[in-house]
């Protein structure tokens, strides 16, 4: 709540409903009865109103056709992103790997180990079948040029 400068307190969300005209009958006399003898009062609608105004007047420039893309644009980019994936790819399999080697090196049961090895494997068939379905589907989708 918001209290004016008359003393009378008003909700932020009342006079927004009394602006944007979603009051009942009993609620928009209410302030309109007091806006009519309270200069305050009124001059926070006015406020509020131009406010509420100058917002929906904001224009929002929309980029050009060309700059919508995610994709790099020189081959340097591309080259750079490719490398950047391929070292996190290459440092992924090293860290699981060693981490399968230090398992099996470890005192524990063998069926941990297999357990262990079969959720490791699983994980991996998954990623490699989403990898390959993307791949497939990239060469394939034919609204993959279009940029809105």
């Amino acid at each position: 709540m918001t209290k004016s400068a008359c003393g009378r307190r008003f909700d932020e969300a009342l006079l927004s409903g009394y602006l944007d005209g979603a009051l009942t009958q009993q609620e928009r006399q209410q302030v309109s009865l007091h806006l009519e003898g309270c200069p305050s009062c009124r001059a926070e609608v006015d406020d509020l109103s131009a406010l509420r105004a100058a917002a929906r007047g904001t224009a929002f420039a929309l980029p050009a056709d060309g700059e919508w893309g995610e994709l790099p644009r020189t081959a340097g980019t591309r080259a750079l992103r490719l490398g950047g994936w391929t070292l996190l790819l290459v440092w992924l399999a090293v860290v699981v790997g060693s981490g399968l080697v230090e398992l099996m090196r470890a005192a524990v049961p063998a069926w941990e180990r297999v357990a262990v090895a079969g959720i490791v494997a699983g994980l991996v068939l998954l990623l490699l079948s989403v990898l390959l379905d993307r791949l497939r589907e990239l060469r394939h989708d034919r609204y993959r040029r279009i940029q809105k």
